[in-house]
């Protein structure tokens, strides 16, 4: 399954072509479920449409509390960490080593 955006002016075309089917139905005097179904079918879109919008909000709300933390921890705290770990870890000893490709790592994000 693919995430594809809905576009408000598809909505929008939606709505209106509803409209002017329900028109239709009045005008030729058809019964009247017949409109009852097509705004049945309107009010829904519309509710679905606006839930939609809600939790594209909220996602992009997450997005910026993940791209926050992200940016603190790369940012901050990982360089701060590795540098204090530097100066306590002997050059010599095998977590120097992994220290060092740590580092290098650090950069490569």
């Amino acid at each position: 399954m693919s995430l594809k955006g809905i576009s408000k002016a598809t909505v929008a075309n939606m709505i209106g072509l509803l409209d002017q089917l329900e028109e239709l139905e009045g005008i030729i005097g058809n019964d009247p479920k017949s409109c009852d179904q097509i705004r049945e079918l309107k009010l829904d879109l519309i509710e679905t449409y606006h839930k939609y919008e809600r939790m594209v909000s909220e996602i992009a709300a997450q997005v910026d509390v993940y791209q926050d933390l992200y940016g603190k921890i790369r940012f901050r705290f990982v360089p701060e960490k590795l540098k204090s770990l530097r100066r306590i870890i002997p050059h010599d000893s095998y977590e120097f080593v992994l220290l060092k490709k740590s580092i290098h790592k650090s950069h490569l994000i």
